[in-house]
């Protein structure tokens, strides 16, 4: 159990110092698309594959394709506050937005869509 939370604090963790590194690159802006690496997703499949039966893991991947505004929420609303808001404040102010759009998420799911 230790192990697994290791390795899966050095990949992601590794991952964070290479998109840094990338943004002090000559192409700064490949960082924008590093940061979009699934990294959480494939390392979560990767180990959520290892004891869930594939009728599970279909329905975890339908639910992250359905959560995917909350994604695209928090893009958009970080882009405009940076316009307002120092860095900080957009990010937190973007979460902020990623949690509401999350609970709309969840509610539709609970009413309409029914994923388990």
């Amino acid at each position: 159990m230790w192990m697994e939370m290791l390795v899966r604090f050095t990949v992601g963790g590794g991952l964070i110092v290479l998109v840094s590194l990338v943004s002090k690159s000559k192409l700064p802006h490949l960082s924008g698309l590093l940061v979009l690496f699934p990294i959480v997703t494939v390392i979560g499949f990767f180990f959520i594959g290892r004891t869930a039966s594939l009728r599970q893991l279909q329905n975890i991947a339908l639910f992250s394709i359905v959560s995917f505004p909350t994604t695209l929420g928090f893009l958009i609303s970080f882009y405009c506050f940076l316009h307002r808001y120092s860095y900080r404040s957009s990010i937190l102010l973007s979460v902020l937005v990623w949690f509401i759009i999350a609970a709309l998420v969840i509610v539709v799911n609970k009413y309409l869509l029914h994923i388990k």
